[in-house]
């Protein structure tokens, strides 16, 4: 077995540890690195900070979709806030192509990365089935 670190052999009983919240094998030297995990005690994993997110079952997902107009709505409220593609990709936590191909119409937006968009850039992107309907 090696060490799940560094990677060297280990020898004898490996130590369970817990690194930026994953249990990890590891050998003596890097054992220092992290908490030991008791695997009998449930409450040994750090439990997440902030708001829990419930994420919607497929079938919500399959009632909406993004507006066939999302290059220029993503382009024109870019715009008028005055960010550039950069700011924008940096704001939402994706790469400047991909809101260069967004705004090209080369690249449709998920569901999640186009509520993202919605968030920064205060516009409404996502629509549901019943709107299309009315």
């Amino acid at each position: 077995m090696r060490c799940e670190i560094c990677g060297r052999p280990i020898y004898g009983k490996p130590h369970l540890v817990i690194i930026e919240g994953a249990v990890l094998r590891v050998c003596d030297s890097c054992a220092k690195l992290g908490k030991p995990y008791n695997p009998r005690a449930p409450a040994a994993l750090p439990q997440p900070k902030g708001p829990v997110h419930i994420r919607r079952s497929t079938k919500d997902l399959e009632d909406l979709f993004v507006d066939p107009e999302y290059n220029s709505l993503v382009k024109g409220a870019r715009e008028r806030m005055g960010l550039t593609q950069e700011e924008l990709a940096y704001k939402v936590g994706e790469k400047t192509s991909v809101i260069s191909k967004i705004e090209s119409r080369k690249l449709r937006p998920s569901i999640p990365l186009a509520r993202k968009l919605e968030h920064a850039l205060k516009v409404r992107i996502v629509k549901n089935i019943e709107e299309l309907e009315e």
